[in-house]
This record gives structure tokens, sequence and C-alpha cells, in this order.
């Protein structure tokens, strides 16, 4: 209720004020307040009244966030001014000539286009609406589809891609753990950093741990150090330092040196996975819609003549697409586009590629080999894609190619071969060639989604890079003779979807005979949310530990849902068993707490059938706007385990520094000017520190992001009117700043009297003596937040050739405030 009186009065201040649109006509009459006239090169000094009779914002410069479509095109000064539109009515246009607007992403019409006036009238295109919002420094057009250029808007989304500001971040975590047995205590502690710093688009990356055991050693380690930025004319990646090459079509190898690489997160979501194009003819102005396994999954309109669909998603699983087209007239047709996918697919005539060179990183090889390692990927057709790659080190070359096709309702596969020459033992050359096939489909009839069909064939003799780099070190071969892998995963949804079965399996066969395999099926299903699964793991291998007895496992689970004065709590119960006739028992009850679930508690209790097993503990949790505190107990027959610890972040930067809960890859920084205890609604339990700073984490990269802060939480001397900052676009690893523009004051609602009980005009200029002048509202009433609790007014307007002016005086020294609104009536003579 704090902040309820101030929304609403606000509310009906500045509703019509602070926005005007296309329909709003010449007989419309709003009270404009809050309204800043400083903020652009020229100034509006209402030269003449008069224009308010036209539209509730004086024509002008304004600087404004420019969206079209809901995409941000450009922030920069825009002239606005009164043109008519198709009826005749005087409404507020902004001013730019034609190219402009197709730099823009709008392609305007002909006849729109007049070569005696540069600046086109964008009102005039049917079902054009704009909205000029002064609040939000903003100007929202919608126009139709079809004067819509999509690569054109997707261009202009690139150039609003924020890097972000520069920072240093670092992660952190902290544990110690304390474990009594036998009358003796043993204690050890675990540490680890992730540090960032950012400048620009550069991003520089550190990971380091720490360790103490329980014999007093410890170690410092740094396992990584990486340098990275985006270079958006490749869509691709840079990186330095300690990586990984791909693992697509060799086996990953880490090491010391560079790497470019193709980063589909650049592209717009819509086209970040494999789709074929939609092609067609539309006879007229059509609605396409496109369908899958009974799902709409896109629908857009388009103009009379061909069409090529490619800004859309399919659903990963498969299934073949069903497109409606539906014309002006009512009539419709329809066809089948076949659709099946699988890992290594691309569009039509798209590339992905991964470049790495430099020095190979091996804890058990003394000199690293130098390496350089390429892949490719191009999609040939819309159903056809082909690859290849190379390794190349100075004992070692490898190189392969192979193709991924869409066959529709056949499903989709991929083929590859691979040849590898490695010289081991400083002269002996072995020769090998490996082969692979994956297959991928959804059984449409009965939604059965078979992911991964794979087979692997090895030569005796064929070595992949890391098992060639340790044959030459340890004088063995590392594979020791694997012959075939064989992989399969089904997935099958049962009674409506609300359960699924699945099935997993993998089986290695090695040349002496002693193979291995392993099967995994699962159940899991729900009934009025109670939740229940049943998995059974069977293994057969002696490999490693020569024993000839094959194992099993099986075990079910049901968790119950419970409410607790309006918290979560779960109720869970479990049991296993295995080929050794041992059963485990399992009760745990678990559970959240808070506004906002910032607290999470867990209790459980084990036993076994043979006198093992038995143990039980207690966890919980706590999630601050600065950290995450954890401590736990548990015990078994003859131990007890303590364990606390604490995992948060520092973020430094020009505005400060701040402390918040771990942070992921890409973040936020809020910024309400020394405004504390300010809610942000994106972050759990995040609130401003005393300095108004604040950090929200997992910002989606290279998309259209919103950050909101709960205006409940505002305080009564403050007031925050952005409170959504939208359509923010970070890069990967950016730190972007999100300022609220907060102003504390003393908030001030005048009824300004004149002597003769006269009309002060709506939009009269009143001079607070501060940078930003208000306007004066309906019934003599102006809105507006002072530095001092007193002070001087100077009202001014200009009617007609004529300029009136007159002065009031306010004073709160001895007044009350309304929620932090002092609502008073002073004399203006």
């Amino acid at each position: 209720m704090d902040n309820y009186f101030n929304k609403s009065l606000l509310y009906l201040l500045i509703a019509g004020g602070l926005f005007t649109s296309f329909n709003t006509s010449a007989d419309d009459y709003y009270p404009p307040n809050l309204l800043n006239i400083e903020g652009s090169s020229q100034q509006i000094t209402n030269e003449d009244l008069s224009v308010f009779r036209e539209s509730s914002i004086a024509p002008g410069y304004y600087h404004v966030d420019f969206f079209i479509n809901k995409n941000r095109i450009f922030n920069r000064e825009v002239e606005f001014a009164l043109m008519d539109d198709a009826e005749n009515k005087k409404i507020l246009v902004p001013l730019l000539t034609a190219d402009e607007w197709y730099q823009a992403g709008v392609d305007i019409p002909n006849q729109l286009i007049n070569q005696d006036d540069q600046f086109v009238n964008i009102s005039l295109i049917e079902h054009a609406v704009g909205v000029l919002d002064l609040n939000r420094s903003q100007y929202v057009l919608t126009v139709p589809q079809k004067y819509i250029n999509e690569n054109r808007i997707q261009l202009n989304e690139v150039n609003n891609w924020d890097s972000g500001i520069p920072a240093a971040l670092v992660n952190y975590s902290f544990s110690s753990f304390n474990r009594r047995s036998d009358g003796k205590t043993n204690d050890s502690y675990y540490g680890n950093i992730q540090s960032q710093v950012n400048f620009d688009a550069w991003r520089f990356y550190n990971y380091s741990t720490w360790a103490k055991n329980e014999n007093g050693e410890s170690h410092w380690n740094t396992l990584s150090n990486v340098l990275s930025r985006d270079i958006y004319t490749l869509k691709s990646e840079l990186q330095l330092g300690d990586l990984y090459s791909s693992s697509q079509l060799f086996d990953s190898v880490k090491y010391r040196g560079l790497k470019l690489m193709t980063d589909r997160l650049m592209t717009p979501y819509q086209n970040r996975t494999y789709a074929p194009s939609v092609i067609g003819i539309a006879n007229s102005e059509s609605i396409i819609t496109i369908t899958q396994n009974g799902q709409v999954i896109y629908k857009k309109s388009v103009p009379a003549g061909p069409f090529n669909i490619v800004d859309y998603s399919p659903m990963s699983s498969g299934g073949n697409l069903y497109v409606n087209v539906k014309e002006s007239d009512g009539s419709e047709k329809n066809f089948i586009v076949p659709f099946s996918s699988i890992a290594s697919l691309e569009r039509k005539g798209e590339i992905k590629y991964s470049f790495s060179t430099g020095k190979y990183d091996s804890h058990n090889s003394g000199d690293g080999s130098y390496l350089t390692q390429a892949e490719a990927y191009y999609g040939l057709t819309d159903y056809v894609t082909l690859y290849s790659g190379l390794l190349v080190a100075e004992k070692y070359q490898s190189f392969g190619f192979g193709s991924g096709l869409n066959l529709g309702s056949y499903g989709a596969v991929t083929a590859d071969w691979l040849y590898a020459k490695s010289t081991v033992n400083h002269d002996e050359s072995l020769n090998g060639n490996a082969f692979r096939v994956n297959y991928s489909k959804n059984i449409e009839l009965t939604n059965t989604n078979v992911s991964v069909v794979g087979y692997r064939h090895f030569d005796a003799n064929f070595l992949n890079f890391n098992d060639a780099m340790e044959y030459k070190d340890k004088e063995y071969q590392v594979n020791d003779g694997l012959k075939n892998e064989y992989t399969m995963s089904i997935s099958q949804p049962l009674f409506s979807n609300n359960s699924s079965i699945n099935l997993n399996s993998i089986i290695y066969k090695y040349a002496d005979g002693k193979n291995i395999s392993s099967y995994n099926v699962g159940f899991n299903s729900s009934i009025n949310k109670i939740s229940y699964s049943i998995y059974y793991t069977y293994y057969d291998g002696n490999r490693f530990d020569n024993n000839d007895k094959n194992t099993y496992d099986l075990s079910m689970n049901i968790s119950i849902p419970l409410t607790w004065h309006e918290n979560y709590v779960w109720a869970n119960y479990a049991v296993s068993t295995n080929n050794n006739d041992q059963t485990l028992h399992t009760a745990r009850l678990s559970g959240t707490y808070g506004d906002r679930n910032q607290a999470s508690w867990d209790v459980y209790q084990g036993y076994g059938n043979k006198g093992v097993n038995y143990s039980g503990g207690l966890n919980g949790s706590y999630k601050t706007s600065s950290a995450i505190v954890n401590a736990g107990y548990s015990y078994s027959k003859d131990r007890q385990n303590f364990n606390y610890g604490i995992s948060g972040a520092l973020v430094a930067t020009q505005y400060g520094a701040v402390l918040a809960p771990s942070l992921q890859q890409t973040n936020a920084l809020i910024l309400t000017k020394d405004t504390a205890g300010v809610e942000i609604i994106n972050g759990q339990s995040v609130k401003t520190n005393g300095r108004g700073l604040a950090v929200i984490s997992g910002m989606s990269p290279y998309q259209k992001n919103s950050i909101s802060i709960d205006t409940q939480s505002i305080p009564a001397d403050t007031e925050i009117t952005n409170n959504i900052i939208s359509n923010v676009i970070p890069t990967k690893g950016a730190l972007i700043l999100a300022d609220f523009d907060a102003k504390k004051g003393f908030k001030f609602l005048l009824t300004l009297e004149t002597p003769d009980n006269s009309i002060i005009p709506m939009g009269a200029q009143a001079d607070i003596g501060q940078t930003e002048k208000q306007l004066v509202a309906n019934f003599n009433q102006l809105y507006f937040i002072a530095d001092k609790p007193q002070g001087d007014i100077q009202v001014s307007w200009k009617s007609d050739g004529k300029t009136y002016r007159c002065h009031a005086n306010y004073n709160a020294n001895n007044e009350s405030s309304t929620n932090g609104l002092y609502i008073l009536t002073t004399e203006c003579k």
C-alpha cells in the first residue's frame, strides 16, 4: 500500500501526457506532466501552447530508443513534427527520409516517396501505429509485416549489441569438511576462484583451486587462463589460452594456443538449429502456418508471390512439417516438408567451422607436440550436409570427411570416415581407419524418439591423437584393441505424455574378447502431482576388475508434494536392491522457505537390510543478495561428518564494488543511484545495496532481455519512472549496465492558485531552479521532485502571441506527507 497511492496518482497525471500515438485525435485532451524538455539540443520553450490542441506532446527533437515491431533499431535524437494522416488528422510523426527508413528495415511504398519532400509520412501506411512515450524515452512503431525486411532488422539488432562496461568479476566458493571417526577428528578444506576481467569486447578468464588435506598439506592450482572475444563479421568467437579442440569429428584435445570457431549464439534464436527452407507461392496476401507433431511452431503473414520461410525453429525430436497457406479469400492449400534432425546437420548455405592450433597439454607428456586441427560443416542443400576435417602434428596426421542426410519420414543419418597415421616409439608407424554411423528418427505414429543409434569401427592400428601421445610415452596402446562400439537411446512417451520410458545401451567390443556392455531402462510418471520412477541398470564386463559376475541395480523412487505455510515441501521415498541382495531404503523430507524460496532444507534417513548403509543427515542453505551460505551434518554407523560453506561473487566497476550470489556467464549491474533496498524481480532475493548497486545473473547473450524492479520496494523519497528496462542485448560474458535513473528528494503535487482564479493553461513551463523543467497539467496542478523542502517556482507560457508569467513559493518544512508526497496549495502571482 505504501506506493499504491503514488502509482495511482502518477498514472492519472502522466497517462496521456507522456505519450502520444497515431490514433490520438486532435480533439483529445491530455495533461502532460513529468515531461523533461531539456533532453535534446532543441528545447521546447512553449512558444505557442496552441500546438497542444493538435497533440499532447509538442513537436521538436527528442532523444529516444526507436523500436520497429518490438525490435530496437537505434538510440539517438529524432525530430518529430505534426503531419496529416490518412483521415487528415494532425498527428506527431518522426521525420525520417526514405533512405533512413530503408536502413531501419522498413520498405516504404513508392507512392509515399515524395521527391519534393525529403521526409516520409509513415502514418500514411495502412495499419501503421506509432507511439511516442517520453516517460520511457521511446518511440514504438508497429508496421505490417509485408513492409519489413527481416535481414536489415537483424543488422540493426547487431548494432545494438551491448559489450557491457569495464569490470572485474570474481566467483568464489569455499567449503570446510570435518570428519569424526574412532575418536579422531580430521579437517579438510577446498576452495575455487573463477575470475573474469572485461574490457570492451574482450574477456579474460582464470580458473584456480585451493585445497588443504587432512594432513595439513595445502596446494594452489591454476587450471586455465583464457582470453576471448566475439567477432561478429565471422559470427565466431576467438579464444587464446588453455583450451580444448572441437570433439564433433575428432576426439577433443587439451592444448595451449588459439581457437577460432563459429558461435551459433550470434545468429537469431529461431535460426540456431537445423531446419529446411519452406518454399511456396502465395496467390494473395496469405497467412503461413507450420505445424509439427500437432503443435503450431510458426505463423506469419506474407505478401502475394513466392515465399521462402527460414526464420523458424522446429522441434529437435523430429517429425515432418505440415504447412498451411491461407489466402485472403479464405481458400487454403497444404503441403509437407520432410524433417528429421541429427547432430552435424546445417541449414542450406550455412557454414560452421572450428580451427585450433597450439601445444598439446598432457600431465603425462614431458614435451607437448604442436598441433593444428580444423573442421568445417556446410549445408549443401536443405537435406544434405557435408563435413570434413584434419588434425596434424609432428608425429600424427589424421583427416576425415562425412555427410549428414535429412531423410524425412525415414529419419536422419550421418556417416563419416577417419584415417590416422601415428609415429610411435620414435620410428614405428601405425596406420588405421575408423568408421562411424549415427541414426535418429521420430516415429510420429507412436511419438517414439530414437535419438541415437550409433556404430563405430576401429582398425587395430587406428589411434586417436590422445592415445598416440600416451603410446609414445608409455609404450603401450591405450585403447588396447577396441574394435567396435555400439550405442542406442530410445524414449517413448506414454499416457498422454504424463509418463515416459527410456532405454539406453552401450557396448564395447575388444580384440581380446573382454567386452563391456551396459543397459539402462527407466520409467517415469506422475499422478496428481505425485511423481514416481523405476530404473534398472545391468552391467556385464570384466575388463578392469577380472570379475566374471554380472551386476545389476533396481531402484524405485516416489516424490509427494506437500504444503506448509504456503512453502514448497516434498516427501520422498527411495528403495534400491542389487545382485548382492543388498537393499537400501531412504526417506527424505525437503523444502524451501521465504517469499522467494531463498532458503532450502533437507532431512534424510537411510538403512539397509544387512546392517549396512545406516546413515542420515540434514542440510540447509540460504541465499542472500550477496552470497549463498550452506551447512550440513551427516552420520553413519561409525562416522560423523560436518560441513559448511559459502559461495558468491564480487563485482568491481567504475560505479563501485558489490557482492552478489554466484554469477553465470552473462550478467547485469543494476544502478539506482544511492537508493538501497530496491528489489529486482529478475533475481531471487536480489536487492540494491547502500550505493544503489546490485547484480543479476543469467542474462541471455545475443538475445533481447528485460530487467524489472519491484515498485513496491522503492522508498517513499525516491522516484523511478522507468521500472522496466527492456530489449537490451548483451554479448557473451558481458556485464551490462541497467541504470534505472532513480531520483531522490521531496515530492510535491502543487495546486497553483491565481489572484483572479484564472486557469493556467496545460503545458505552461515551470522552472523550479533545477536542471529539469516541468509542465503544468490540468486544473493548475504541478508535480515535481525538489532537492530542497522549499523554493521558488517561475511559471511562463505564450498563447496567441502573448506572454504570461506568475511566481509561486513552496515550503514543506511544517507540512506532513502522504506516502512521501506533499500535496499543497500555493498562490502563483
